[in-house]
């Protein structure tokens, strides 16, 4: 791992400055106090959420890989490296998790397989914050354009996704540029190709229902955190907040959507009433929860592998 020590310990330095200095700006000392309070069985709930989430995508992306490899990796070692992904969630588009293709290369899988399922998790995940995010185009003034758009534009793509011709068209293009562009549109012509087979009927709505219920998981975790700091805010505004919060943190493609999920997430809250201390305290509280429990879970996991020799490089061989 020491090649990504340098981008993890620069994405959570970045994450400590932003928070800390948010909670400076503001109050304190209401800020610590909302945090405190939330208390061990709020997190344990909160936590537990975020659980699901992980646990449900976990599920979603062994599904789609052993659909398209046609290999199966003993679960200890799977797990271990899909959480190890998480390490890198912070990283523009979460693109740093493509490290579990190097920590399943040695297991027989090819770059191929598992960029594919990676390609078709998030273009997944980003239609399903899209569907729970859908009412705040309603709730909120402003953010109509921003759901509207995002949703057009993800759900027309699907057919360009399905297209034959264009996987045809790719390769076929290639072939007249030797050299790196030949090769890359041969590469995206293969992922166009391996993803279409994830996006078609069952697959893709199997996929789309189950990331719809993890990202829902963690939506209700921070309405239940809401609940527990004495907000009035229901279950559908809480949800619709989450949602459109962590959509634009997806399309500002900034690392793990850093600031930008944090700033729609507490204005938003601030528009409803909620008192400042509290919607900043609410605002890293899910935060935490959610993307840095994530981050600190893969960086544990990986920390753990690489003491018994395990790093992603596919050159070594795992003993199952």
């Amino acid at each position: 791992m020491e090649r990504f020590q340098k981008p993890i310990l620069l994405s959570i330095l970045a994450g400590i400055g932003l928070y800390l200095g948010a909670m400076f700006l503001g109050d304190f000392n209401a800020t610590r106090d909302a945090i405190l309070q939330v208390g061990l069985v709020g997190w344990a709930v909160i936590l537990g959420l975020s659980a699901v989430n992980y646990g449900l995508r976990y599920w979603r992306w062994e599904w789609y890989l052993q659909k398209l490899a046609h290999a199966r990796v003993p679960h200890r070692w799977h797990l271990a490296y899909y959480f190890c992904g998480f390490a890198l969630s912070t990283t523009p588009g979460k693109a740093g998790e493509t490290v579990r293709s190097l920590y399943l290369k040695r297991h027989g899988i090819a770059y191929s397989h598992t960029l594919s399922t990676f390609f078709v998790e998030r273009f997944l995940d980003l239609l399903s914050i899209v569907l729970i995010s859908s009412a705040a185009a309603f709730l909120f003034q402003g953010y109509g354009p921003v759901v509207a758009i995002t949703g057009v534009v993800v759900f027309g793509s699907l057919p360009m996704l399905h297209s034959p011709w264009l996987a045809r068209l790719l390769p076929s293009i290639a072939s007249r540029y030797p050299g790196k562009i030949g090769t890359g549109l041969d590469h995206l012509g293969a992922l166009l190709k391996s993803s279409a087979m994830l996006l078609k009927n069952r697959e893709l709505f199997v996929g789309l229902f189950v990331g719809f219920i993890a990202w829902l998981a963690e939506a209700v975790g921070f309405w239940y955190l809401l609940h527990v700091l004495g907000q009035d805010v229901s279950m559908l505004m809480a949800v619709s907040i989450y949602g459109v919060a962590v959509l634009v943190g997806a399309i500002s493609f900034l690392p793990g959507g850093l600031g930008s999920t944090e700033a729609v997430m507490s204005l938003l809250l601030i528009s409803l009433g909620v008192d400042k201390s509290v919607a900043l305290a609410a605002t890293l509280i899910c935060r935490i929860a959610t993307l840095w429990f994530a981050v600190f879970i893969g960086i544990i996991v990986a920390s753990i592998l690489a003491l018994r020799g395990i790093t992603p490089m596919p050159s070594e061989e795992v003993k199952v």
